[in-house]
């Protein structure tokens, strides 16, 4: 690998954990925050920041350990993609796997710390989430996006071949 491909590429990972790193600051530093405060409406009747904790049967330590290991299973294949050198997997591609790989990091520091998800950001008729989980949709959706627009140049691509060869 040439060296201006080296240095690249550790900017580029440089780039990728300064991202996660700071998610990771931003999200867990707002829980705290959110655990230290009362409720705060920011739009009455529509949106306000109050602390949901998930409790329940569904979070015994077993299934806890094993959401836990599945956690980190995905979070494994993510960074491999991030670490990836195929051509597929872009700058932009690696970058907003970043926001998804961060915030489960930081959902899987508050299931092994606080032994739960601090969920704190609550629109009426609409689940409470947080800042990990909109970087986790960022990253997933914007994922899914980049591989439709993928997939689709490259179906328009060999149907232009395959009319090109039958002509």
């Amino acid at each position: 690998m040439k060296k201006s491909k080296i240095n690249k590429s550790k900017k580029l990972y440089l780039l990728v954990a300064i991202i996660v790193i700071a998610i990771i600051l931003i999200d867990q530093l707002t829980k705290n925050i959110i655990l230290n405060t009362e409720d705060i409406t920011i739009i009455p009747n529509i949106l306000k920041l109050h602390v949901y904790q998930a409790h329940g049967g569904i979070y015994d330590e077993t299934s806890k350990a094993m959401n836990i290991l599945t956690n980190l299973i995905i979070l494994f294949i993510i960074f491999g993609f991030i670490k990836s050198n195929n051509q597929f997997i872009t700058k932009k591609t690696k970058i907003l796997l970043s926001f998804a790989l961060a915030g489960g990091i930081s959902n899987i520091i508050d299931k092994i710390f606080r032994g739960e998800i601090v969920e704190f950001i609550n629109f009426t008729n609409f689940p409470s989430f947080n800042i990990a989980d909109i970087c986790i949709a960022i990253g997933w959706i914007s994922f899914v996006a980049i591989f439709a627009a993928f997939s689709g140049k490259e179906l328009t691509n060999r149907r232009s071949k395959n009319n090109s060869e039958h002509s």
